[in-house]
């Protein structure tokens, strides 16, 4: 940590401050809710061999990006391999 953020909650401190955990903030909410994971799991669970791509063409108002986040982090679906012969 640098100096000047240590000189600021020694500050804050001093100032009354008591817990060491992040304000609240305003700010531009989160595009992710919860109703959108839960929808993308019920297309997922109707298609197994979904990509990002064909939850793309379902969802056309959410981006990839956020698709691709709902589905690891969100809901920790992994990519997966099967082997093609026996």
């Amino acid at each position: 940590m640098c100096e000047g953020k240590e000189r600021k909650w020694v500050r804050d401190f001093q100032a009354g401050r008591d817990n060491v955990h992040d304000d609240s903030r305003s700010g531009r909410p989160s595009v992710i809710t919860d109703d959108m994971v839960s929808s993308v799991k019920v297309k997922i669970l109707e298609n197994r061999s979904f990509t990002i791509s064909t939850l793309s063409n379902d969802f056309p108002e959410v981006s990839r990006s956020v698709l691709y986040k709902i589905v690891s982090e969100k809901l920790n679906f992994k990519k997966t391999v099967l082997p093609l012969g026996p």
